[in-house]
């Protein structure tokens, strides 16, 4: 078989494939919320802008999460993200799993591990300024603060 008889085949086949894996979709569902979480309004605003796509029940699903095998992958990942820490069941944490999560969201945010480069490859509006993690920090330390007795 001649190399560009070869090259033809090779794409049909991938066309075939990626036609028929239509018919498998992925379950791009939003839960009710739990519980959501307070936090100052820019606090708040920041977190919907670059984590809740992931991190909560109020996932924004973009037109290529209904193309295979892409959406996949996202739903996937977003599973992934609301187990580790869903905003939308924020109120249903226990108060040393909430400073556990705040823990790892800070130290997300100090390694830029947050949000990830995939994501704001695809929605630049979810990169965070140096402006955005200073204020998520400071809410961050704030909230961890041990609470002072009265006297």
């Amino acid at each position: 078989m001649s190399q560009r008889r070869l090259t033809r085949v090779a794409v049909t086949v991938f066309v075939i494939g990626l036609g028929l894996a239509q018919l498998l979709p992925a379950a791009r569902i939003n839960p009710p919320s739990q519980g959501d979480l307070i936090a100052p309004a820019p606090v708040a605003a920041t977190l919907r802008r670059a984590c809740y796509d992931c991190h909560s029940n109020a996932t924004r699903w973009p037109w290529y999460s209904r193309v295979a095998p892409l959406s996949w992958m996202i739903v996937r990942h977003v599973a992934e993200g609301r187990r580790q820490l869903n905003f939308s069941a924020w109120s249903g944490y226990y108060p040393h799993t909430r400073r556990r999560k705040l823990q790892w969201i800070g130290r997300a945010l100090r390694d830029e591990r947050m949000p990830p480069w995939s994501y704001t490859l695809m929605r630049p509006g979810a990169r965070l300024t140096d402006g955005d993690r200073l204020e998520l920090e400071r809410w961050i330390a704030s909230a961890l603060a041990p609470a002072v007795a009265p006297q």
